[in-house]
């Protein structure tokens, strides 16, 4: 499942660090409960393309951390 997920580390022009991550959760509660079980989580990370299609950057660590806000990615 894919999720928009807000990070709380600074970035150069002071706006909000966000990516779009998928993970094998299938809901926000399976996502919450493996954000609990580490200190880092493992994600594929998607990047938007300029005629709107996301294309997988590969893996990333996640510090649970540093995460602000979660929710179900719903395309647009």
């Amino acid at each position: 499942m894919k999720f928009f997920i807000t990070l709380n580390i600074p970035t150069k022009n002071n706006m909000s660090h966000q990516i779009t991550a998928e993970h094998p959760a299938k809901s926000l509660q399976e996502f919450q409960d493996a954000l609990h079980q580490e200190d880092f989580i493992m994600v594929e990370e998607f990047q938007r393309q300029t005629y709107g299609d996301l294309v997988s950057e590969g893996k990333l660590l996640i510090s649970h951390r540093h995460i602000g806000k979660v929710r179900v990615y719903e395309p647009r």
